[in-house]
């Protein structure tokens, strides 16, 4: 590698990964559950639990007896998944986690390779470079790999975003385990990613029970795509997400999950190029589908994904507006060259000086020339080739949706009605009772990917050349940005505690103000030995409590709070 190279992408050794933060390699599992340790106050009115995907494993045995060397996963979106579960009660709580990917590693044994959808470089490589009789196997194709027919429930690597339950059609698989849940959002967790797969683990023992795509649901919704987060309308009963037909068809579709079984309300294909989108926005009256300049391109099936994603400079960013309730495309919005990957909030609005519609779409916007997942292997958080790529929180504003003169056909301009310039900002998250509110005012999320963390004992950088991109962890700050004052709050790990993952917002129980409950993060304590399950003030941004892990949280991008129907009476 040059320096002038963004991004590093050569092979880390398993002798290398003790460099590596305990967080991004081989972690434990907690199958049964535990009582943590507590500090400070838990409130007594937070009764639920809070599930969070990460990744367990980075090194695969690739033989039964360890006569073969093990395959090292080389991309932060690659560690095998687990669940982890948080079981609030009367202000104590408990700890379960389990793998959620144990048919990955046990077909690894079995076929001398790894056998599951890859991001970044292909694990299996280093083998076909060292002439491995097991080389023969090895397909091109294997990163974007895609089982056919009939599979066991935990034989692909689904670790994105865990969700509750929703009554799915009747399962025809003989490989599944379980029974199906007769109240599958109490008894059901379903795992999202960005391909058409989704997994059905069982709430209690986080056990994998079913692998299903959205074909299986509906045969309309045959293809790819997909992004792993589906916006939920709770009024409607309606989630929204986009697929790419076989034949290269862009669509969005609105599925209901309050109907027993979940079923297809509509589907719209839009005008556009296929691209990648990681998730969609949605406002009361409108779904917005944004298309972000970057498609796959397929042409070399043996590149990593991550390279893959092309991004298009020369592009517009293009916002496709549908009607919620029958998927008409209302209008379309362009504007200058970004990219994105998780959008905040939406709301639509009466403009007092025009008397017509407008719409805001509030998200963390990319102002770069390549995708910065590419950033994310193992190899540049040893060694970054430069500092990472940081995401900006924008409010883009879609003006005259409806109206004398409004088409679909004619392409409006989207602008830039707010932004949080001086301070980085991704993987957002808000009180879900504000979803749509156009009175929204806060945004939790982590800052400063890449940034320091004072005292930390396992830092990323470790075997960086340049100082300058040494830092402290994969990602350092949560921050609260109040889109009212335009003022953000930092909370910073202290004692040497580090890499606060995505916060999750928790409404106290009839609360009046927006801000008015916790702030649910993890962090790795100094020595790397143990996680740590930060609670958090939402107004103040000051710990409240703490519940002590049995062991290390192997990071993950995202989680789920499923409160006890009692809660919010």
């Amino acid at each position: 590698m040059t320096d002038s190279t963004p991004y590093n992408t050569y092979f880390v050794t398993e002798e290398d990964l003790q460099y590596v933060p305990p967080y991004m390699k081989n972690t434990g599992e907690t199958p049964q559950e535990t009582k943590c340790p507590i500090k400070g106050s838990w409130p007594k009115w937070l009764a639920g639990e809070f599930v969070r995907v990460g990744g367990s494993k980075y090194v695969v045995p690739l033989s039964e007896d360890g006569s073969k060397p093990a395959a090292v996963l080389q991309h932060f979106f690659d560690g095998l998944g687990s669940l982890h579960k948080f079981r609030f009660a009367d202000g104590q709580v408990h700890y379960t986690s389990r793998s959620n990917t144990d048919g990955v590693v046990r077909n690894a044994k079995r076929d001398g390779i790894v056998r599951t959808h890859m991001f970044g470089p292909n694990a299996n490589t280093p083998l076909r470079d060292a002439q491995d009789p097991c080389s023969t196997l090895l397909g091109e194709s294997q990163s974007l790999y895609m089982p056919p027919g009939h599979q066991e429930p935990d034989v692909l690597n689904i670790q994105v975003m865990p969700r509750r339950g929703m009554h799915l059609p009747k399962d025809e698989n003989p490989l599944s385990r379980g029974t199906a849940a007769s109240k599958p959002d109490e008894e059901e967790i379903i795992v999202h990613t960005d391909y058409n797969y989704l997994q059905v683990c069982d709430s209690k023992s986080l056990e994998p029970k079913r692998l299903l795509t959205y074909a299986d649901i509906d045969p309309q919704l045959s293809g790819f795509g997909i992004c792993a987060h589906p916006p939920k309308d709770r009024k409607r009963g309606l989630t929204f997400n986009y697929l790419i037909s076989e034949e290269g068809k862009l669509s969005v579709f609105a599925l209901s999950y309050t109907s027993k079984p979940a079923s297809l309300v509509w589907k719209t294909v839009l005008p556009c190029q296929p691209c990648y989108v990681h998730s969609l926005a949605i406002t009361d009256k409108y779904v917005i589908f944004i298309r972000n300049p970057i498609h796959m391109d397929v042409s070399d099936m043996g590149k990593p994904v991550m390279d893959m994603l092309e991004f298009e400079p020369e592009s517009k960013t293009l916002f496709f507006v549908l009607d919620k309730e029958n998927g008409k495309h209302v209008r379309t919005f362009a504007a200058p060259n970004f990219m994105f990957f998780h959008s905040v909030n939406g709301y639509d609005y009466v403009c007092p000086k025009t008397g017509r519609t407008n719409i805001h779409v509030d998200l963390c916007s990319y102002d770069c020339d390549y995708c910065p997942y590419r950033e994310y292997t193992l190899s540049n958080t040893l060694d970054p080739a430069r500092p990472f790529q940081e995401g900006t929180l924008v409010r883009y504003e879609l003006a005259g949706v409806d109206g004398e003169g409004s088409s679909k056909d004619h392409t409006g301009r989207a602008t830039i009605a707010q932004a949080f310039r001086d301070f980085p900002m991704e993987l957002p998250r808000i009180n879900k009772a504000y979803t749509t509110v156009p009175s929204y005012r806060y945004v939790y999320a982590t800052g400063g990917n890449g940034g320091p963390s004072p005292g930390t004992l396992v830092p990323v950088g470790r075997l960086g050349k340049n100082l300058k991109c040494v830092q402290g962890a994969f990602f350092s700050r949560i921050a609260k940005a109040d889109w009212q004052t335009g003022k953000t709050q930092v909370w910073q790990p202290e004692d040497g505690e580090s890499c606060p993952c995505e916060p999750v917002f928790i409404a106290r129980p009839g609360a009046v103000e927006e801000d008015d409950g916790i702030v649910l993060t993890i962090v790795v304590n100094r020595e790397g030995t143990q996680s740590i399950l930060i609670a958090l003030d939402g107004r103040s941004m000051n710990e409240v409590a703490r519940a002590m892990m049995p062991q290390v949280y192997g990071l993950g991008p995202h989680g789920s709070f499923i409160e006890q129907k009692s809660m919010y009476p």
